[in-house]
């Protein structure tokens, strides 16, 4: 861990439900300022690597460090607080209106007073185009709206690292073009990024660097030049044939 730059560090990453074996051994890093986009077939454990790296699922075993310190049950909401989460789904409250999801966060682990996170979140709703939604319900937004608030949310905290799951796999075309500009966005600031997509082009375009998954498995990573001009396994080549 002597590379101060390093932010997140994942050794040896095994979960399994039941029988079933859905990580089997993942080694990975991301330095500050990366983009890294994770690809593979449906059910190869993509969003559940996600889900373990925020420990929303607890891993079976292995090790995942934030800054050289390692996450735990005992300090899983306080390292939360730099890892953001956007889910394929939104995941906002539905009996809350848009402000009480923005705030809820950050005022109830004490980050910020209402007041200030108030105030952000009109300064972040703004700049996505939504401020007169703040006293909206969930239920009245398009998928679009939903998904820009959630990540907005996913801000509210400054977090070290964003990670997004499938974001746009819910969406409908339109929408998709808002939500991947604004995570394009927060590229272009220098946010580290890691996401789940199915969008190849969008991957091309953002990402510094691949990771394949299959099984259970990173089986191979590269530039975004590499990967897909330049596929190393057989089981990549084909991979790509099925979905350019």
């Amino acid at each position: 861990m002597d590379n101060q730059h390093t932010d997140l560090v994942v050794r040896n990453l095994k979960k399994s439900f039941g029988e079933n074996k859905v990580l089997r051994g993942i080694n990975f890093e991301l330095h500050e300022g990366e983009r890294v986009v994770v690809l593979g077939p449906s059910g190869s454990g993509k969003s559940t690597f996600l889900r373990c790296i925020n420990w929303m699922e607890e891993p079976t075993s292995g090790e995942i460090f934030l800054d050289g310190v390692r996450i735990d049950a005992k300090n899983v909401r306080k390292m939360r607080r730099n890892i953001g989460m956007v889910f394929q789904h939104f995941n906002l409250i539905s009996n809350m209106t848009v402000m009480e999801n923005l705030i809820l966060a950050p005022v109830k682990l004490r980050v910020m007073k209402k007041d200030a996170a108030m105030k952000r979140a009109r300064e972040l709703l703004r700049h996505i185009g939504l401020s007169e939604k703040e006293n909206a319900y969930p239920a009245s937004l398009s998928g679009g709206q939903k998904q820009r608030i959630a990540i907005i949310r996913a801000m509210m905290l400054s977090p070290e690292v964003l990670l997004f799951d499938e974001p746009t796999s819910a969406l409908d075309p339109e929408a998709i073009g808002d939500v991947l500009s604004l995570i394009r966005e927060l590229a272009d600031r220098g946010m580290t990024i890691m996401i789940v997509t199915h969008e190849m082009s969008f991957a091309k375009e953002i990402a510094t660097r691949i990771v394949f998954i299959d099984k259970g498995r990173i089986i191979e990573e590269g530039t975004p030049k590499e990967f897909f001009e330049h596929p190393k396994t057989e089981r990549v080549k084909e991979f790509l044939n099925r979905v350019l």
